[in-house]
């Protein structure tokens, strides 16, 4: 059985002799036995020629215990030469606490580190778009590169399965818009320019905004996650290994397949947001169908449905790049699966508000 740390003082010398063990177990015991002989009178130095055992956690204690009460270790086995070689360049200096940093100086490294990823976003944003504007191009130039079965898919999952609720949508916004401007208009015995309301804003941006973000929030994040699994997966690594590009069998299809079918869902949502208007005006102004179907004839022109049209694509193409884009970014876990399908969501929505200002200015100047 291995001694207890222990020590007794050599009377004739003046030093504090120890014995037994001084190890990790025994460290809290003999501390507090150390630390009442050397309350009084300090010994000329702490022998230690008696202990049978000593680790790194004893020779600490026994180095505290030379600096702070200015004593000498004397008598050292040759054993604990480099034990106490180890120790001596050990930093027993307390770190000093942290100042708690000021608020304002909190504010600006944030806004620092924000201004930092956006414009690293920015970049690859800018990398990846002309990267799929060059894939894009060269597949439909060169078909052979293009891949219909999964495109065809991909049209499935983006067009076909999202025209229940893209319709359904565009049905209850006409009728919130219709009845909204009934209750607005009517006080001013105007409320006949609800069809020129409902009329204009479903063709020129109700229809194509709303199905933009729709898709964006459905599609946008499938993609995300999709692309995401496999890049957890390590099939994006295996696809590169066998010599496929993960760029034409992952991003083209999905971007040719959204370029086609949010076009479609738009006009898909153009036509029932007339349609639910047209319900509503019957009910609330007691306008005929065939009635109300004739004044959006006259109030819309062919340029306020265009309007919608031209910016369905390039929402389409925002959205799919976007999606393929934080798809790519997962890194081996699925919490990175799901920031990043957030991330796309918010960012595919941000853009697509961002271009549809910018579109609406774009055609005020061009008297559109």
């Amino acid at each position: 059985m291995v001694a207890a740390p222990g020590f007794t003082i050599d009377t004739a010398s003046g030093n504090l002799r120890l014995r037994g063990t001084l190890d990790i177990y025994h460290v809290q015991q003999a501390k507090q036995q150390l630390e009442q002989a050397l309350a009084g009178n300090a010994p000329a130095a702490i022998d230690i020629s008696g202990l049978s055992r000593l680790d790194t956690v004893g020779a600490l204690l026994l180095r505290q215990l030379e600096e702070k009460h200015r004593i000498k270790i004397a008598h050292s086995k040759p054993e604990y030469a480099e034990l106490f070689k180890l120790v001596a360049k050990a930093d027993m200096t307390l770190p000093k606490p942290k100042k708690p940093k000021p608020a304002w100086k909190k504010w600006l490294m944030g806004l620092g580190k924000q201004t930092v990823a956006f414009y690293q976003s920015a970049i690859e944003f800018t990398a990846f778009l002309g990267q799929a504007c060059v894939t894009f191009s060269r597949s439909v130039l060169s078909p052979k590169h293009l891949r219909f079965t999964d495109i065809m898919h991909h049209i499935g999952e983006t067009g076909i399965d999202a025209i229940p609720i893209i319709t359904t949508m565009a049905f209850m916004i006409a009728v919130v818009l219709a009845y909204q401007g009934v209750a607005q208009l009517r006080p001013l015995g105007a409320e006949n320019l609800t069809v020129n309301l409902v009329a204009i804003s479903v063709l020129r941006e109700m229809g194509v905004l709303l199905t933009a973000i729709m898709v964006a929030g459905r599609s946008g994040s499938a993609f995300t996650a999709q692309i995401g699994v496999m890049k957890v997966r390590e099939e994006v690594d295996a696809l590169q290994v066998i010599g496929i590009k993960p760029f034409e069998v992952l991003v083209m299809p999905r971007l040719i397949a959204l370029i086609i079918t949010l076009p479609l869902l738009t006009f898909m949502a153009d036509i029932m947001g007339l349609f639910g208007g047209g319900i509503m005006s019957m009910h609330l102004i007691d306008i005929p169908f065939s009635s109300y179907m004739e004044r959006v004839r006259v109030v819309a022109h062919g340029d306020d449905f265009l309007v919608g049209m031209i910016k369905a694509p390039v929402f389409a193409f925002l959205i799919a790049t976007v999606g393929c884009i934080h798809g790519m970014r997962v890194s081996g876990s699925a919490e990175s699966v799901g920031r990043e399908t957030t991330a796309s969501v918010v960012n595919a929505i941000f853009l697509v508000l961002g271009t549809d200002a910018l579109f609406s200015v774009l055609f005020e100047k061009m008297g559109i």
